[in-house]
């Protein structure tokens, strides 16, 4: 879907919360009142349960519908927001980033922490008749980070951005991910003609839309070089990692999933750090690991947005 010279970059739906909260409190009030009723004129308590089931479900498809109807976009020129709430009520407000004087977000309550949503907010250099507020965008903080990435570009940059994938490697510019020589690795083809390169951004963006997950660079060989020499013995990954196409360092904060499997393991009264799966990307061989103190602090500098109680992972795949 284009809106005029417009390039989508991101769309969403509300959070799923918003048709469930809205159906309960017409079902909740139902629920009571018809139970009293039919109870009352002596109904059989299945067919109670049957059609209170039915209404209910009923109830939840017409919330749906309209959120199904309802989106928040990002494109390369503007922030467009559409909320359908009934037949006859209709809301759509856009604001260009060109006319924003600044963005935030928040997360106020306990439900905004426990799934992952809150509300937009952009500021109009026109003033409060312009400012647009979306409530309710699920990984509220990640799409955040997007908004204020595109914002901080020159208008012809954000013009030229045709995807997210795009955005990441012109912000990143700057960061190690430029010492990667990918004609060296020969930007190997994979599924639908995907190369290395593609790959990488992909993978990178599934991460990122993880919630905890906060920062994600790639290392080079270099990189690779310095964390085997610092690296214990006993952390096995660190061998593992030499062999793999693409390594990840990532930066997360503690409501990050727990790991899909041990991360320390105990034999013969030696301690050891074995290499542990990372279900959420779909490649080769791939496995993951905490670093120890020396690589984390190595690894430290090469985030934009360290926090002191930020934890540092390492990710790596082959394609």
């Amino acid at each position: 879907m284009q809106h005029y010279t417009d390039t989508i970059l991101y769309k969403t739906h509300q959070h799923i919360i918003v048709p469930i909260s809205k159906s309960l409190s017409v079902f909740i009030p139902f629920l009571i009142i018809s139970s009293v009723i039919l109870f009352f004129l002596k109904i059989s308590v299945v067919l109670i349960i049957l059609w209170e089931i039915f209404i209910g479900a009923i109830i939840f498809a017409w919330f749906y519908f309209f959120w199904v109807k309802s989106y928040f976009i990002i494109s390369n020129e503007k922030i467009i927001v559409k909320v359908r709430n009934g037949v006859f009520s209709k809301f759509h407000m856009s604001i260009h980033f060109k006319n924003i004087r600044d963005m935030a977000f928040s997360k106020n309550n306990v439900m905004h922490y426990v799934l992952w949503y809150g509300t937009i907010f952009a500021r109009s250099s026109a003033g409060a008749v312009g400012d647009l507020e979306a409530k309710h965008i699920p990984h509220v903080e990640k799409v955040y980070k997007i908004l204020n990435a595109l914002h901080m570009l020159e208008e012809s940059e954000r013009k030229s951005m045709k995807s997210l994938p795009q955005l990441l490697r012109f912000t990143n510019s700057e960061s190690k991910e430029n010492d990667i020589d990918f004609e060296s690795w020969k930007l190997q083809i994979v599924d639908s003609q995907e190369t290395l390169e593609d790959a990488i951004e992909k993978e990178k963006m599934v991460l990122l839309n993880i919630p905890g997950m906060k920062e994600v660079v790639l290392l080079d060989w270099n990189d690779r070089k310095n964390i085997f020499s610092m690296e214990e013995e006993r952390n096995h990954w660190v061998y593992e990692s030499l062999r793999k196409k693409v390594l990840f360092a990532a930066t997360h904060d503690a409501s990050l999933r727990d790991p899909d499997e041990a991360i320390v393991l105990t034999a013969w009264e030696k301690v050891i750090f074995p290499t542990v799966n990372f279900h959420e990307i779909n490649r080769k061989s791939v496995i993951s690991s905490s670093p120890w103190l020396a690589v984390h602090e190595y690894l430290i500098p090469k985030f934009k947005d360290f926090d002191d109680y930020d934890a540092t992972l390492l990710i790596w795949f082959d394609i």
